[in-house]
């Protein structure tokens, strides 16, 4: 672009994940979002640009400054499955759709003989990797083929992470995440893998890419600015430090309209023992003609109330 030269680079994040070189007559800078620094079973490692200045996003896993070897976390997660299948219960990956998933079907693809279903909306996932050369076996769960594998008990489950398997009895789930919430760590499995880098990967990332000066952001910004001068002798430099913004002023909401509400969200939840989906609950509340954020208020006072119970692991409701 005119004396300006842009150049894409493999960030080994996802699919299609890029970092961006920008060079001009006296400046060479690079620009890099989610990035993963260590090869998988689909990806290989960032490349890495030389340059002068780099803009670098500061989001990694708070596990731990450095996430297990990815070697003996699969091979845990494949002895883990195995070990299901032995006990008769499905084995279930709950993971991040984009990344993670395909990574766990090419495990298993690689490592066992077992067949892996997947949850829908992974599946288009997987279908669009396919697309681009990455080859991948796998059944839809919303086909007969999938439902016959989990009635016959020789199959891995590859599920979004909020998704409720509660109803199934033979699934037995593990959490697959670099960022395991406290309720995933209380389920009492969970394996620490990511398709981004971990805090050690970033400084190695940086000192690879040997520039003068390190503009961080997002997430740990000022904690990675710090490792990066102290460790690595380079100017480590917020980009731009949180802004405190002021709060709007929100009109107070109709409580004709709140009650009228309630009432009718307590008329869709009257099945016990059944998750409503919160997503379905507001999207048949505003179809109604109530306000956003009166249906959000109305769920929020149910739940205080104790007339519905809330799961953040399911996103939904159901009767106490």
């Amino acid at each position: 672009m005119g004396s300006v030269e842009v150049e894409a680079h493999d960030a080994g994040h996802v699919l299609g994940s890029v970092q961006y070189e920008i060079i001009t007559n006296d400046e060479n800078l690079v620009y890099a979002s989610h990035l993963n620094f260590t090869d998988t079973l689909i990806s290989r490692a960032a490349e890495v640009a030389p340059c002068n200045t780099l803009i670098l996003e500061a989001t990694f896993p708070p596990t731990s400054q450095r996430m297990p070897p990815r070697q003996s976390v699969t091979a845990e997660a494949v002895k883990w499955a195995l070990d299901c299948i032995r006990e008769h219960r499905v084995p279930t990956f709950a993971t991040e759709p984009l990344g993670t998933a395909q990574e766990l079907v090419r495990l298993f693809n690689t490592w066992t003989e077992l067949s892996v279903v997947v949850h829908p909306r992974i599946a288009r996932i997987n279908q669009v990797y396919q697309n681009n050369g990455v080859a991948l076996s796998y059944v839809d769960a919303g086909t007969e083929k999938a439902q016959a594998l989990v009635e016959e008990g020789k199959c891995a489950a590859i599920i979004p992470r909020h998704f409720d398997v509660t109803q199934y009895g033979e699934f037995r789930v593990a959490y697959v995440t670099g960022w395991p919430t406290r309720a995933e760590n209380d389920s009492g499995k969970v394996f620490l893998l990511s398709e981004q880098a971990d805090l050690e990967q970033l400084l190695m990332f940086v000192k690879e890419a040997r520039p003068k000066v390190v503009f961080t952001f997002r997430g740990g910004s000022s904690v990675l600015a710090e490792l990066i001068s102290k460790r690595l002798g380079v100017a480590g430099r917020i980009l731009s430090p949180d802004r405190v913004r002021p709060k709007p002023n929100i009109p107070p909401l109709d409580e004709e309209a709140l009650s009228l509400c309630e009432d009718y969200v307590s008329g869709l939840v009257q099945v016990p023992n059944l998750t409503y989906d919160k997503r379905e609950l507001v999207a048949r509340a505003v179809g109604e003609g109530f306000k956003l954020q009166v249906v959000e208020e109305a769920l929020n006072r149910l739940a205080k109330k104790n007339s519905l119970i809330y799961s953040q692991m399911t996103d939904g409701y159901t009767l106490p």
